[in-house]
């Protein structure tokens, strides 16, 4: 016989399948990576003129830095401030103003 599960009032097992199927594709990163990146991202935000531009500055390879910016701050507190280093210099010369 198979086992006999405990359904929500008003759930359908469509519903319960999907839940179940996306909580077991998640990968659970650690609390100090997912500071990292959000810490970085956020600077990315402030610093860079739209929303696009500071997505496409954290998800493409950057050689200057050896791979894409959100993954380098990810790997080490070192790595995210190489990434906000390589922000803040970006943003000096818009600072600078006459």
């Amino acid at each position: 016989m198979g086992a006999i599960t405990q359904v929500a009032v008003g759930a359908t097992s469509d519903e319960i399948d999907r839940k179940r199927f996306r909580g077991s594709s998640r990968t659970t990163l650690a609390p100090d990576v997912i500071a990292r990146q959000s810490r970085v991202a956020l600077l990315a935000f402030q610093s860079l003129p739209d929303r696009e531009t500071a997505l496409a500055f954290l998800n493409s390879e950057d050689p200057a830095l050896g791979g894409r910016p959100i993954d380098i701050a990810s790997t080490s507190e070192a790595g995210a401030e190489r990434v906000a280093a390589m922000l803040r210099a970006r943003m000096a010369p818009a600072a600078k103003i006459d």
